[in-house]
């Protein structure tokens, strides 16, 4: 399952000292067989569920390839846990290193986290061979158990520490910078609460182990531990909801599977009449003339209301339109932000903001949505074939959720209803 219990006496390393050449699992005798047998039946669920989850992810449609490939990742090591603990449990020992790899798999857990959070926040949405400084304290952990350290009595709280120090980097790298996830467009509300649950969940490992650690501290065993059988049922009961979600695909993993990089590009191919649209970091600011009344008074503040006021903002407006409709900038990857707009204009965020609450009569989202959901209805129409969810991606939603939502607010009925509806009336 996760990296919580990943110590249990095996994770010192000392096995064979502690335990018989036979025993796969420290402390656990016989009078503890009902607990044993409780808790193998618990992490083989897990593990078979995690194992299914990872498999899930990696094999997916990779809409967000390296996303999809840590979240794969990190529920694999998840179900080798618990794997590899059931094989200590039923003193099965299929290769000499194996209790070794428990809390090397351990360490690896918060570092899978934090790199998830930085590939979300980067436009290439790729690890970086930087990213490879991560693996040290598994491969620290790997050597001490090796080589019989004395360091190894502090192996567990190393642990701890692993798990509580990435933990507070995430949250203090999030609450210093709320617009870290802004790159990910209209899927960062839900990436974010996505990374609020797998925080949890590791969090919960944290929580767990550093009980655990206290008990034995005071004197307890693992056998007599009140926390083992609650902790596993309790992961069994996260894994089981993401496979539910998985399964219904729900919002809150749907946009992991969103947005291939190489398919929109395909998609536009067969609508040549689009002009293909330029990633947001390649266009070039559109240009002003100095000597137009906008670039040199774009700073001088103006009476709201005034009539100079509001043919200044019909001009940033309809500059808008232009550039918006040009490059088509609502079909991007990642859509666009008012403060890239405003940059590509050449005015302040706030002017544009108005221009277009006051010419358009919504706000900025709203105008780039009915422009989307415009898209759309002349997809379904002009192209029968092209599935609600390719008319989707084209249309530059990057959520189902989404998509549906702002579809019925402009027509009043889903995408496949219109359709429907149109294609009755033509007959």
């Amino acid at each position: 399952m996760s990296g919580a219990f990943a110590r249990y006496t095996a994770v010192r390393a000392q096995v064979p000292q502690v335990c018989g050449p036979d025993t796969g699992f420290c402390g656990f005798d016989v009078a503890d067989g009902f607990l044993m047998n409780e808790l193998i039946m618990l992490h083989s669920a897990i593990a078979l569920l995690c194992l299914l989850l990872g498999l899930h992810f990696l094999l997916s449609p990779q809409g967000r390839p390296w996303p999809l490939r840590l979240t794969g990742a990190t529920y694999l090591l998840y179900g080798s846990q618990s794997l590899l603990l059931v094989l200590s449990l039923q003193h099965m020992q299929l290769f000499p290193a194996q209790t070794i790899l428990r809390p090397v798999g351990a360490m690896l857990l918060a570092p899978l986290f934090w790199c998830f959070f930085q590939v979300l926040q980067r436009p290439d949405a790729r690890l970086h061979q930087r990213d490879l400084w991560h693996l040290i304290p598994a491969v620290l952990t790997f050597y001490l158990l090796l080589s019989g350290s004395i360091l190894l009595d502090y192996l567990d709280l190393f642990l701890l520490l692993s798990y509580a120090g990435y933990l507070l980097a995430v949250l203090v790298t999030v609450s210093r910078d709320p617009a870290r996830l802004a790159s990910l467009g209209d899927a960062a509300p839900v990436a974010r609460r996505y990374l609020q649950l797998q925080g949890t969940l590791l969090g919960t490992n944290l929580l767990v182990e550093a009980m655990l650690y206290l008990e034995l501290q005071q004197g307890g065993t693992v056998p007599t531990s009140g926390l083992l059988l609650p902790a596993a049922a309790l992961f069994l009961l996260l894994h089981l909801l993401t496979l539910l979600f998985a399964l219904q695909r729900s919002p809150l993993l749907e946009w992991l599977y969103q947005r291939s990089q190489q398919k929109p590009q395909m998609q536009r191919q067969e609508t040549p009449s689009l002009s293909e649209p330029l990633p947001v970091d390649a266009l070039a600011p559109l240009p002003v003339d100095a000597q137009t009344p906008l670039a040199d008074e774009a700073q001088i503040p103006l009476p709201d209301g005034s009539a100079a006021a509001d043919e200044k903002l019909q001009v940033v407006y309809q500059r808008w339109l232009e550039l918006l409709e040009q490059q088509q900038l609502y079909q991007l990857e990642f859509g666009i932000t008012l403060a890239q707009a405003a940059r590509k204009l050449q005015v302040p965020a706030r002017q544009l903001s108005q221009a277009v609450n006051q010419c358009y009569g919504a706000s900025f989202s709203v105008l780039l949505n009915d422009k989307r959901i415009s898209k759309a209805k002349q997809l379904l129409l002009q192209n029968p074939p092209l599935a609600v969810t390719e008319v989707m991606y084209q249309a530059g939603f990057a959520t189902k959720s989404n998509f549906h939502k702002e579809f019925v607010r402009v027509t009043g009925m889903a995408p496949g209803a219109y359709r429907a509806s149109a294609a009755m009336q033509s007959d």
